[in-house]
């Protein structure tokens, strides 16, 4: 996954998109964040900021299905019991009509996860379920 050829085979348009709000928020990719970061041997993390253990996750039309949905609990769950914050936010909502409410509120959360990094404390952190907030 280290490979720059792999990352970008891995790569969706999401991704794309994703890098360019977190640039434009001031954070860096390669310095702050990294993409298609591998977690254990199963799961690779479409966007890490790897020393606040938080996964950004942009989830298009094929989370939505039922399987797709089960797999997507199971990782989460994984990244949690191995430390991590999932944050996973349906592109509609993110590049929407409201993107600006939903980009605001993933700033925030990373900020959040700033100081608890810079206090040395890292804990778990309520994260709103972006799929059932509805701020349209």
């Amino acid at each position: 996954v280290h490979h720059p050829k792999w990352k970008n085979g891995m790569s969706g348009n999401n991704e794309a998109r994703v890098i360019s709000l977190l640039e434009f928020s001031g954070y860096v990719l390669g310095e702050d964040f990294v993409r298609q970061h591998p977690i254990g041997e199963r799961f690779v993390i479409d966007i890490a900021f790897v020393p606040l253990r938080l996964a950004i996750e942009v989830d298009g039309e094929s989370h939505e299905r039922k399987n797709q949905i089960k797999i997507d609990n199971i990782r989460d769950s994984f990244l949690r019991l191995n430390g991590w914050i999932p944050l996973r936010i349906p592109d509609k909502k993110l590049f929407g009509f409201s993107g600006s409410y939903y980009r605001s509120l993933m700033k925030e959360i990373i900020e959040e996860r700033k100081r608890q990094y810079e206090a040395g404390n890292l804990y778990e952190i309520d994260i709103p379920d972006f799929n059932e907030l509805d701020y349209e």
